[in-house]
C-alpha cells in the first residue's frame, strides 16, 4: 500500500470513528484514537504473573519460589521447549477471543496482539527466540472460509508488526478435525494425528531456525505439541516455543 493509500485510509478511518463512535468492546466507554480497549478494562485484564508451571504456563497462587511443573505435565513428553500464555482464562478474557474468533472481529486483534508483545518481553526465556518465526497454528480451508479468517493468524500478524518477527504460515492442516472442546489431552492427540503438514515451499526458511508458534488459547497443550512435532521433525527447525493470548 502506498503512503497515498494509507493516509486515504486514515482519513476514512476518522470519518467513520465521527459517523460511528469508537467504543471499549468490554464496559461501552467512548474511545479514540482508533482503540478496541479502554486503558481501565486493557488494565484490569487478568494477566498471567509467576508462579506459573515452567512447561505450560499454568497460573498457580501462593508462594512458589523455585521453577516447577506442574502435575498434568509431569512425566508427560511435548515436543514444544515450553508455553507461555498472556492472560487468564476468565470470562473477560474469553469474551475478547470469542469476538475475535466467531464474531469476525478481527480489529481486536491490532489490541490483544500488545499483551503478546507483553508476555514476550517480560518472560526471559524468549531471549533465546530472539529472531524466531511466528507461525500461527492454521485451521482447515474450510472453517478458516466460513469464520472469514483464522484468529491465530490475525494475532501473530499483528504481533510481527509489534515486535519484528516475521510471521510465516509454515504449517497447513490437512484435514478437517473433529471439534476438540470435550476431548481430554490423550483424545485430542489422537484427533490431531497426521492433521498438520509443513509447506513445502517453505521448508527451506524454516529450517534450522527457531518458531514460536502463535494461537489464541492453550488448553491441555495437545494442538501445539502436534504443530511443534511436525515442526521439528518435517520441517527441521532447531527449537519451538508456544505463545498464546489465554492459558485455558
Amino acid at each position: 500500500m502506498s503512503k497515498r493509500d494509507r493516509n486515504a485510509v486514515g482519513i476514512f478511518g476518522r470519518f467513520l470513528d465521527l459517523l460511528y463512535p469508537a467504543v471499549c468492546e468490554l464496559c461501552q466507554v467512548s474511545l479514540t484514537h482508533g482503540y478496541s480497549l479502554c486503558e481501565y478494562c486493557r488494565n484490569d485484564l487478568p494477566r498471567i504473573v509467576s508462579p506459573f508451571c515452567e512447561k505450560c504456563g499454568e497460573p498457580f497462587d501462593g508462594n512458589i519460589s523455585d521453577e516447577f511443573c506442574c502435575q498434568n505435565c509431569y512425566g508427560l513428553k511435548a515436543d514444544f521447549a515450553f508455553a507461555r500464555a498472556s492472560l487468564k482464562g476468565l470470562a473477560l478474557s474469553f469474551r475478547l477471543v470469542h469476538g475475535l474468533k466467531y464474531q469476525r472481529q478481527f480489529f481486536l486483534a491490532r489490541e490483544l496482539a500488545i499483551f503478546l508483545k507483553e508476555t514476550l518481553e517480560e518472560d526471559p526465556r524468549f531471549t533465546a527466540f530472539n529472531g524466531a518465526i511466528l507461525v500461527p497454528v492454521p485451521l482447515f480451508w474450510r472453517r478458516q472460509q466460513w469464520r472469514q479468517g483464522n484468529q491465530a493468524y490475525e494475532l501473530s500478524r499483528e504481533l510481527s508488526r509489534l515486535s519484528g518477527h516475521e510471521t510465516i504460515e509454515a504449517i497447513k492442516r490437512v484435514r478437517p478435525t473433529n471439534t476438540q472442546t470435550k476431548l481430554n489431552r490423550k483424545q485430542r492427540l489422537s484427533n490431531l494425528r497426521e492433521a498438520f503438514r509443513i509447506k513445502k515451499k517453505y521448508a527451506p526458511i524454516i529450517a534450522k531456525r527457531k518458531v514460536i508458534i502463535i494461537d489464541d488459547v492453550f488448553t491441555t497443550g495437545a494442538t501445539a505439541h502436534e504443530c511443534a512435532r511436525v515442526l521439528k521433525e518435517d520441517g527441521r527447525v532447531n527449537d519451538v516455543a508456544v505463545l498464546t493470548l489465554i492459558r485455558g
